[in-house]
């Protein structure tokens, strides 16, 4: 059940969101701690039986097999010489997150249902539509990436919060990755967007990214640090700071503030590899809206999540997932009150596709 509480000052609630993170960070290690238990971190390569041809011995064979050619070694006919590339199953999937030299980079669409919590509480369908779409600037090794976004959000509340049935964020991302050195990379944004219930004037806002990333041991362990800009009602500027470590193939940490996640790969094939991973961060946004008496206010929710997800990469970014989550601290707030309603703890499910 929601309740109704003074609004905290800026210190008190800087306390809570390091509890909240702390809270969240000691989860997401529990998870991961029980999920390395289950069993080997080796993930299983597909199941790829294929024949050698065979050795023809017949009477007239009169091939020399003192000959060094190994071709003339595996058959009787030197087109049929296979070599063990073509025989034996591959060390690795070797997927590439992006499309090589291509101006369309992704189109992904996902859903998030956060359950509401009692009568009184408050429910949200989440929906996202992005595309992604890269220009060299000035090479294709540190391209500009056009990122048009379409958020919506359908709130399922009580009549006395007085929420607006619907919120929508619209944003177009321009995000530049430049390459300074061979371990020095980064990315620099800039997103202009509209966040509203399309009933008033005031939903535009400037958001951005700020991040480098230094490839310290290369391939396996890059530090990132930055700092991003939100522009909301009460996180204007949070950093981003941690390390990305993969120190096998099949397990990845990607340990950076606003978002953690650990992931292990729990097997491959040919163009696909299939992940299980913890998650943790924080959610919400910040809206402007027209109140029932015609007013502008602006609409402020937080929350945090925790999430246990199934994921399956495929060749050039695309692929699927599915993820069960716990949502909690949940916030929401006006700026034109003092006031806050604290909602309780949910779960959420979310499922995504990439192509």
């Amino acid at each position: 059940m929601g309740t109704l509480e003074t609004c905290p000052t800026f210190g008190n609630h800087a306390v809570s969101l390091i509890t909240a993170a702390c809270r969240s960070l000691l989860t997401v290690i529990s998870l991961f701690l029980a999920l390395w238990c289950a069993g080997p971190a080796c993930a299983q390569p597909p199941e790829m039986i294929r024949r050698l041809p065979p050795i023809v011995l017949e009477p007239t064979f009169t091939t020399d097999l003192s000959s060094p050619d190994p071709a003339l070694r595996f058959a009787s006919d030197p087109t049929e010489y296979r070599t063990p590339e073509d025989v034996l199953p591959p060390d690795g999937p070797h997927l590439t997150s992006n499309k090589p030299g291509s101006f369309f980079q992704k189109l992904s669409l996902s859903g998030t249902q956060i359950f509401r919590d009692g009568s009184d509480g408050v429910g949200i369908t989440e929906t996202e539509l992005f595309a992604a779409f890269a220009l060299p600037a000035p090479t294709t090794e540190s391209p500009l990436v056009l990122i048009p976004t379409l958020q919506m959000h359908f709130l399922d509340a009580p009549s006395f919060v007085n929420l607006p049935p619907r919120l929508y964020a619209t944003y177009f991302d321009f995000m530049w990755l430049p390459r300074v050195s061979e371990r020095l990379s980064g990315m620099v944004s800039v997103a202009p967007g509209w966040y509203s219930d399309f009933e008033g004037d005031d939903g535009f806002r400037l958001t951005g990214r700020g991040i480098a990333r230094y490839d310290w041991i290369p391939d396996q362990l890059q530090l990132v640090l930055g700092v991003i800009y939100l522009g909301r009602l009460n996180s204007k500027i949070i950093p981003a700071a941690g390390l990305i470590w993969k120190p096998i193939d099949d397990l990845n940490f990607e340990l950076v503030f606003p978002r953690a996640k650990i992931g292990r790969r729990l097997s491959w094939g040919m163009g696909f590899e299939n992940w299980v991973y913890v998650a943790g961060g924080f959610g919400g946004n910040t809206w402007s809206i027209v109140t029932p008496g015609g007013g502008q206010d602006k609409l402020d929710m937080l929350d945090w999540r925790l999430m246990l997800g199934w994921e399956q990469k495929r060749n050039g970014g695309a692929g699927l997932l599915f993820e069960v989550g716990y949502v909690f601290a949940r916030e929401l707030e006006f700026a034109s009150t003092a006031a806050e309603l604290k909602l309780d703890d949910t779960l959420l499910l979310r499922g995504g596709v990439m192509f």
